[in-house]
């Protein structure tokens, strides 16, 4: 916290529009995210972010980009909130795991909008915000209701889910904290997920394993 064919040859005149609006939807559809569903029912951001025990936890493995990485589940968490930043990442090992961070405000910081009244930015996996003189809290109320979540997405449409997101999002993302082993040949690499909102600093960024997203009334699961 703080203050990424060919094809035969042959000859064709214009695509006939039925076909051409037919390969523009395909060509969305391979592109954006696609709901699973709908669900009505109002988010509410007033609340701190649900953290359950998860009695018997099993781990998920699996490769990817040539490393073998171990996730072990912490808790199961649901944030519910605004987005106030999202970055994508595309270089280093954990972006393979994580594609994205998501800055989220909940809470006291939405009362009054004072959240509008700071600047936010993210970085190399940080979250930072500036404000005036005039702001009437301190870093820590912010640091207590904002938070920047590394989201690894369980499938390729939540993937792109994930990465459409925008400033002003009412979210609620759900799925499991955890902690995340990694190796490729000699080198070994880890990532743990914080299980507090009171932290602040470096470790204090949860690790999401999500498995699923709303997005007002839109769902990918």
């Amino acid at each position: 916290m703080g203050s990424g064919k060919t094809g035969s040859a042959g000859t064709a005149g214009p695509c006939p529009a039925p076909i051409l609006a037919a390969a523009i939807l395909a060509t969305s559809l391979a592109c954006g995210p696609v709901p699973s569903g709908y669900d009505p029912t109002p988010i509410s951001p007033a609340e701190d972010p649900v953290q359950e025990r998860i009695e018997h936890p099993r781990n998920l493995q699996f490769s990817k980009g040539g490393y073998d990485f171990v996730l072990t589940p912490l808790a199961r968490y649901t944030l519910r909130g605004v987005v106030v930043g999202r970055e994508n990442y595309y270089s280093g090992w954990n972006s393979l795991l994580a594609p994205c961070d998501v800055a989220v405000a909940w809470g006291e910081l939405l009362q009054g909008d004072l959240y509008r009244r700071l600047d936010w930015s993210q970085s190399n996996r940080w979250y930072y915000w500036e404000h005036g003189d005039d702001f009437p809290r301190d870093e820590r109320f912010v640091a207590r209701y904002s938070s920047n979540t590394h989201l690894i997405p369980a499938d390729e449409n939540l993937t792109r889910a994930a990465r459409s997101l925008g400033a002003g999002d009412l979210v609620e993302l759900s799925g499991e904290l955890v902690k995340v082993d990694g190796r490729k040949g000699d080198f070994t690499c880890w990532w743990t997920s914080s299980t507090s909102r009171e932290d602040t600093g470096d470790g204090s960024c949860e690790v999401l394993y999500l498995r699923r997203l709303r997005v007002e009334d839109k769902v990918y699961e």
